[in-house]
């Protein structure tokens, strides 16, 4: 449950528009004077006490999607306008109305405002008792509904939001196990968030049998509330005869038998990986839960997005290992990008030979950062860690270059010592400072939680069309490498549809994985044969080969070659939005 203020920024889709609803001043009752003489508040002519609103169940046609961004349900909107000498004194919204409209529980319901223009001189706002101001357009607020909120316009300008109240429908973000359909377990909030009701159950329900239950774990590691859910004898005998599938919408939390984490929460192998002592966390957990409910080793289904998961973990014999990836085909399009990658932007003239975003510290992205600092191109990267970082506890060799690849290696110490010099490296997201991975493994940056990716937020307003308008390559890095299974992410799906052809660093066959999607690479254009490379230093090196060749070339050739590409480029943005369209599902019945 959020107990503090939250904030953020939301890409503005209005202009003037919400200047020209019908607007109305309610009369003040005799009852609401009554009571702000009692707080010491005087009723003046030249004040007023209230604000013109306007409410309406018809939301305007660009109003549709301010909704979306707080992830409440059975939300209700109100605009607002504060006109000069509107004074709201501190109050607790009332949640009356609601309550009885929704059958809600008013210790649940947050209350949310959207900042609909600038902040202006003379405009103020109070959310429990913290002053704000110098807002900007599109920035939120979002609280709980015991605290009090005030606002006031002393200047000349007219001051415009919307307030929002609604049910949290989880708890933080989504990182919970919750039942669909399954005997004995209390049904959860998240079955709610509209992201499960339009893109996570459209996508189970036709891929499973209408008797089948549903676990769906939406998080990373050892899943704690499996150990709490014991069926009693009918609803064992139901999941023995129906089965059930368990969806892991994360890569899994991988390591050792008998070893710690290498990376924090999960490993990274040398090759060759061990198989026979090769263990997951979630894989544990479901193991766990299956043996002490007596459920059948044929019923229990485990969905991953790890590509050849049944041979990678023999030692998980009770379970039925599945690469059916949740989380991919929960990926829907950027919007609004289709208007903004058109004719100009394949036939601009870029002058730049890359793009490479990276937000979480992990081995491979430092190793790649070092190697690109400095280099034309644009490059997030917050770290400023030195060269044995680089080296300490990493799962192959790095000194081995010193022969293999000298140049590579060269490059990689060399810019290891721009990269700490000139760190923060920011193309969209910015931050005021580096930072070590010691301290942290993400930048802070205040308008997202903690361990949000940016790409939650990555819409056609954060105008990042025009950085990828002007590079060849997106060098992608996906958020493991050093593993045996193959997986991919949104990542490299967004050089996808914003029609650029990509190098990718990830586990290796995770370029066979994505043929076998459908879509198509770049082995036409260059030597892709390091996604079959499974010693994971020695298929880095190769990546590494690879980008520097690309480095070496003039733009203008690089030109000539991106217009030869745009049959692929334009056959998987194509297959992209065919793959990731929601099923048009008019019930969507899925509680006991």
């Amino acid at each position: 449950m959020i107990t503090e203020t939250e904030r953020g920024q939301f890409g503005v889709t209005w202009k003037n528009e919400h200047k020209l609803l019908p607007y109305i001043r309610p009369e003040m009752s005799t009852y609401q004077k009554a009571e702000y003489e009692k707080a010491g508040y005087r009723v003046n002519p030249m004040i007023n006490f209230n604000v013109e609103e306007y409410r309406d169940s018809i939301l305007p046609l660009w109003a549709t999607t301010i909704d979306k961004i707080f992830g409440l349900y059975d939300q209700t909107l109100k605009f607002i306008r504060v006109s000069q000498y509107d004074v709201i004194p501190p109050y607790y919204i009332s949640t009356t109305e609601y309550c009885d409209k929704y059958k809600g529980d008013p210790d649940t319901l947050m209350n949310s405002l959207l900042m609909l223009e600038d902040w202006q001189p003379g405009q103020l706002l109070e959310v429990d008792g913290v002053p704000h101001t110098n807002w900007k357009q599109g920035q939120w607020f979002k609280f709980k509904c015991d605290k009090t909120i005030s606002y006031a316009n002393v200047g000349k300008k007219k001051m415009y939001m919307v307030e929002v109240l609604g049910k949290e429908s989880y708890t933080g973000q989504l990182e919970h196990l919750f039942p669909l359909n399954v005997p004995n377990v209390y049904d959860k909030p998240e079955a709610s968030h509209p992201f499960v009701q339009t893109s996570i159950i459209p996508y189970i329900n036709p891929h499973t049998d209408s008797q089948r239950m549903n676990l769906v774990f939406m998080h990373n590691g050892y899943i704690k509330e499996l150990d709490d859910i014991t069926h009693d004898d009918k609803g064992r005998r139901k999941i023995n005869k129906f089965g059930i599938i368990v969806w892991l919408f994360e890569p899994m939390c991988c390591y050792y038998e008998g070893e710690e984490f290498t990376q924090g929460f999960y490993s990274e192998f040398k090759y060759p990986e061990d198989k026979t002592r090769m263990r997951s966390k979630e894989l544990d957990a479901i193991q766990k839960y299956a043996i002490r409910n007596d459920i059948l080793p044929s019923m229990v289904k485990v969905a991953t997005g790890e590509y050849g998961i049944a041979e990678a973990f023999p030692h998980y014999s009770y379970l039925q290992l599945e690469c059916d990836d949740l989380y991919v085909h929960t990926q829907r399009p950027i919007v609004g990008l289709d208007a903004l990658v058109n004719d100009n932007y394949m036939k601009h003239d870029f002058t730049k030979h890359f793009i490479s975003l990276n937000w979480r510290f992990t081995k491979h992205r430092q190793l790649l950062a070092n190697f690109l600092a400095g280099e034309n191109g644009y490059l997030s990267w917050y770290f400023n860690d030195s060269f044995n970082v680089v080296k300490d506890n990493l799962y192959f060799d790095i000194e081995e270059w010193t022969d293999s690849s000298p140049e590579i290696f060269k490059q990689l110490h060399d810019n290891n010592l721009i990269c700490q010099q000139n760190a923060p490296y920011i193309v969209d997201k910015p931050s005021d400072r580096s930072i070590d991975s010691q301290t942290a493994i993400w930048p802070s940056v205040a308008e997202y939680k903690d361990g949000q990716t940016p790409s939650l937020f990555n819409t056609k307003e954060t105008m990042l069309a025009n950085f990828y308008r002007d590079i060849f390559v997106d060098i992608v890095t996906e958020t493991r490498f050093a593993q045996a299974c193959a997986n991919y992410s949104e990542k490299v799906l967004q050089p996808m549809q914003y029609m650029k052809p990509f190098i990718l660093l990830a586990p290796p066959h995770t370029l066979k994985y994505i043929k076998e999607s459908g879509y198509q690479t770049f082995s036409d254009f260059w030597d892709e044969s390091y996604d079959s490379t499974e010693d994971h230093g020695e298929r880095l090196r190769k990546i590494l080969e690879l980008i520097k060749s690309l480095l070496d070339k003039p733009i203008e050739e690089l030109r000539n070659v991106y217009q030869q590409m745009l049959p692929v480029l334009e056959h998987n943005r194509k297959l992209h939005k065919e793959l990731t369209q929601t099923p048009n599902y008019k019930y969507t019945e899925f509680h006991n």
